[in-house]
Order: structure tokens, then C-alpha cells, then sequence
């Protein structure tokens, strides 16, 4: 506990030192204070942007397309990596072309996904999918094969059936690279939405960030990264919880 909080005091240090140098760089003008923003300034806007429920009205809209993206891009990556795990040959088959669309740049597709569902709710879940996707079936692949093989030859010696080799075996050694891929895709998920809000607009606070930097405010953008940073920040730590409530089924069960 003592180390915990050390290292929580020293990271708020951090942060003050450099809010202090940012604070005298922009009221001495050392920096542009309308390329750079102020702290005080953007910390009050993010209080009063907080009160008012624009953050609260915006985070909302923006998290709903994070949630459904995040769960039905973990839905086809999981059963996607089934596939591929229980048949190789689909794997060998697949390989190629899923490492190719892995390869197009999301920010490319998103006039594409306009195209095809319009500027509201659909058009963001694809973007937030085409990244969730790719990210957690890599993960989960990479779990996979890191499987003990010889957890895998006394299975077979002992003529396990294929299904209880994958449930008891495979799956617990995935886990730990699952849930790795699950707190990543997350923050790829809130970059893929957000970046369909800042090209398409909307409500959300993508939307918020495009308008407040078109507007030349540079304190509205800061506020807006505050509240992203927060939003992130809780889903990855609630990630990291749930992974730690299920730690137990880390080791194969013994065969």
C-alpha cells in the first residue's frame, strides 16, 4: 500500500509540474496561448462543461456506439479465432486475406462506411468494429497458439475429446492475451468511434472536439481530451478488473 501510494503521489507530482510549466509557458506568452490553451482555463471549461451536461449528454451518445462495437467486434473475433483454432485449414485458408484487411487504414474506410450506413449510429459501430476486430482476433490467435504442447500430446495420449482439449486447455491459456486484447480493443474502439464522430459529425464528443478546434479553441479541445481520457481510462480499469475476478482460470485445468 505504501508503494501504491508513492507511486500515485509521484504521478501527480508529474502532472503538476507539467501544468505549471504549461500555465506560466502560455500566461508569459512564451507560447501562443491560442494554439496552446491555459490549464486554468480548460480545467474551469471542463468543470463547467461537466455541469451543464454537454460532457455527460455527448459521453452517452459517444458510448453507446463504444459498447456495441466493443461487443460485437469481441463476438465475431472470439468466434472467428474458434474457427480458425478448432480447423487450421480454415486458418491457412483465411490467413492472408484477414492480415490484408488488417492492413487498410480504418480512417480510409470511414467515407466508405458512410456511404453505406449514413452519418448516425451504424456508421460508427463499423468503424469502432473494423478495429476491434483485428485487434482481439490477433490477440486471441496469439494466445492460442501459446497453448503448453505438452499439455496439448498428454491430452491426446489420453484421447480427450477435441471439445474438452479446447475448453479446458486452450481457452484457459488464451486468457491472459484475451483480456489484453480486450482492454486494447476497448481504447481502439473509443478511437475508431471518435474518429468517426470528428469526420461525420453527430453529437458525440468527437463532434465536440471537430467543433471546438474549428472554432479556434483550443481550451474546448483540452476539456474535451480530459473527458476521453477519464472515459478510457475507467473502461480500461474496469477491464482489468473483470480479468482479475476470473485470474483463477489462468491454469489449464489438469487432464
Amino acid at each position: 500500500m505504501k508503494e501504491r501510494l508513492t507511486l500515485a503521489g509521484g504521478r501527480l507530482l508529474l502532472i503538476a509540474v507539467w501544468g505549471v510549466a504549461w500555465e506560466a509557458a502560455a500566461q508569459s506568452g512564451a507560447l501562443p496561448r491560442g494554439l496552446i490553451g491555459q490549464p486554468s482555463e480548460f480545467l474551469l471549461d471542463f468543470i463547467e462543461l461537466v455541469v451543464d451536461g454537454t460532457f455527460p449528454k455527448a459521453a452517452v451518445i459517444t458510448l453507446e456506439a463504444v459498447f456495441i462495437a466493443f461487443v460485437l467486434g469481441a463476438v465475431l473475433a472470439l468466434l472467428t479465432a474458434l474457427l480458425m483454432t478448432a480447423f487450421p485449414t480454415a486458418e491457412r485458408l483465411a490467413a492472408p486475406i484477414i492480415d490484408a484487411l488488417n492492413a487498410l487504414p480504418r480512417v480510409a474506410l470511414i467515407p466508405l462506411f458512410i456511404l453505406w450506413f449514413g452519418i448516425g449510429m451504424e456508421q460508427k459501430v463499423a468503424s469502432g468494429v473494423s478495429i476491434m476486430y483485428f485487434v482481439l482476433l490477433s490477440y486471441t490467435m496469439a494466445g492460442a497458439k501459446s497453448t503448453d504442447p505438452d499439455h496439448l500430446r498428454l491430452a491426446r495420449s489420453l484421447a480427450i475429446p477435441r471439445w474438452r482439449v479446447f475448453v479446458e486447455i486452450i481457452v484457459p491459456s488464451a486468457l491472459p492475451a484475451i483480456f489484453a486484447g480486450l482492454r486494447l480493443g476497448m481504447i481502439y474502439t473509443v478511437l475508431g468511434v471518435i474518429t468517426a464522430e470528428l469526420i461525420a459529425g453527430g453529437k458525440g464528443l468527437g463532434t465536440l472536439v471537430s467543433y471546438y478546434s474549428n472554432t479556434f479553441n483550443p481550451n474546448g479541445v483540452f476539456a474535451t481530451l480530459i473527458a476521453l481520457v477519464l472515459i478510457t481510462t475507467a473502461l480500461t480499469a474496469a477491464m482489468s478488473r473483470i480479468e482479475r475476478s476470473i485470474a483463477k482460470w489462468h491454469a489449464p485445468i489438469a487432464v
